[in-house]
């Protein structure tokens, strides 16, 4: 029995149509009629993950959710809950107010710090996502998650000065800001351990999946993958409108007979 992690955008979906296909729902079948445990990794929270279809379209075993900030059991019972230090939202915020910046807080009410530009407005499109209500931090409320919002290429260097602030540039006009020495790796541990099992397989195509992949037992990019995280994967695969899961679990045996079922 193994564990295997699949991040959401990008990997079991795209992000034209937001797609999943019916190879990767029969692939994903396939592997737990093999008796592997399946788990979702996502930069998402769980909220906005549960209105997702991937949700409810097989029997997952765990979620991970905002990269590792919060894990949940295959229930949806939490099993690991995680907050930033008020002060590194706080200093977070006031970068980018200098450079009249939006961020977006992860809390139980979300927000964003500034109104939209057209960061945002790409951002946005980009994960089919509402854009929360502008509001103000209290200095108080749990914060699970960040983005950061800025030009595609951006250099976020301001940002990684501040102690126990990770920051992972994605695909699209945003950043995920996550805490340091939490990430989706030590999330798929979590939900591992729980069955028994001291590794994962991990499923993904973009930076925050990097640390996933530093993390698991053997790393799948997709086929429509980032440079980065391509070269940091150990087996590359079709893209994601084109089998991808599908076709590197058959490549891999992964499932009773050697292929889909």
């Amino acid at each position: 029995m193994a564990l295997f992690c699949f991040d959401i955008d990008g990997t079991l979906r795209n992000n034209t149509e937001f797609a999943v296909q019916e190879s990767t729902i029969r692939a994903l079948n396939a592997l737990k009629d093999a008796g592997h445990r399946i788990c979702i990794s996502t930069g998402r929270s769980f909220g906005s993950m549960s209105r997702l279809e991937v949700y409810d379209m097989v029997t997952w075993d765990g979620f991970v959710c905002n990269n590792g900030q919060s894990v949940f059991d295959g229930a949806s019972n939490v099993i690991e809950w995680n907050v930033f230090d008020p002060e590194i939202v706080l200093e977070t915020i006031r970068i980018a107010d200098a450079h009249d910046t939006p961020v977006m807080l992860k809390k139980e009410h979300r927000i964003i710090t500034r109104e939209p530009n057209e960061y945002v407005y790409d951002s946005h499109a980009y994960l089919n996502n509402p854009i929360p209500p502008v509001g103000t931090y209290n200095g108080k409320d749990d914060v699970l998650a960040m983005m950061i919002y800025a030009p595609k290429g951006y250099d976020y260097a301001e940002y990684l000065h501040i102690k126990g602030l990770h920051v992972a540039p994605m695909p699209s006009s945003y950043a995920d800001a996550s805490i340091e020495g939490v990430s989706k790796a030590s999330g798929c541990l979590r939900v591992a351990k729980m069955y028994g099992l001291k590794g994962y397989i991990a499923f993904g195509d973009s930076q925050n999946d990097l640390d996933m992949f530093k993390g698991s037992d053997y790393a799948v990019c997709m086929g429509n993958g980032t440079p980065e995280a391509r070269a940091a994967a150990d087996y590359i695969t079709s893209d994601v409108d084109h089998d991808g899961i599908a076709n590197a679990v058959k490549a891999h045996g992964w499932t009773k007979k050697g292929e889909l079922l």
